[in-house]
């Protein structure tokens, strides 16, 4: 979205400058003319590509989890969905995706989840993981390290020729497991994907 308004203020600066040079011409043939000094600034960026992905992960079909199956990791702890990237345009930085969202390390391994209240779930968390692409390296725990880097990017490469599909494993989990204060109960968490360039 950067890259329009500034194709779009950079338009606007060259109707300013036809318009200012329109009137210089008109006011040559009339004595007494006078002058003013104009300064034009832009912020140019490299680049940007928008990013999505599924609004929402519903594990199990929406069915109630038993404990004992979050522990086992059955299937239905697991969901897979793709960050997808699109109208990539752009040169001369590195690309990488941000993850963010509330988080503990209250279970073991950082997970994400959002602060709830005493009657919901605890002791459970979302283990988000990808195996890379080829523009991106692999990150077994993304709320451990916030971020998935860019695979031996080169930033003379454009930002077109990106791979734009990012696997991504959810993982419902309890962690170590281990967690003295696990209770059954409402579960949510909330993460945020901004892909960044620079």
């Amino acid at each position: 979205m950067r890259v329009k308004r500034l194709i779009v203020c950079f338009n606007l600066i060259n109707k300013i400058v036809l318009g200012f040079v329109i009137a210089v011409w008109s006011v040559v043939g009339i004595a007494d003319t006078s002058s003013s000094t104009f300064n034009f600034t832009a912020i140019f960026v490299g680049g940007s590509c928008e990013i999505s992905a599924p609004t929402s992960i519903q594990f199990n079909d929406g069915e109630t989890l038993r404990p004992s199956e979050i522990e086992q990791g059955i299937a239905a702890t697991t969901q897979s969905f793709n960050l997808i990237l699109s109208k990539c345009s752009g040169w001369g930085l590195t690309p990488s995706v941000k993850v963010n969202g509330q988080k503990t390390s209250d279970f073991g391994p950082a997970l994400f989840r959002n602060t709830l209240g005493a009657m919901d779930s605890n002791g459970y968390g979302i283990l988000l993981a990808t195996d890379g692409n080829t523009s991106f390296v692999s990150n077994p725990n993304l709320a451990a390290t916030g971020t998935i880097l860019a695979k031996n990017w080169n930033p003379e490469s454009q930002l077109d020729s990106i791979d734009i599909r990012i696997p991504i494993v959810a993982k419902l989990t309890c962690g170590n497991c281990d967690y003295a204060g696990r209770q059954s109960g409402a579960f949510k968490a909330t993460v945020t994907f901004d892909f960044v360039y620079e």
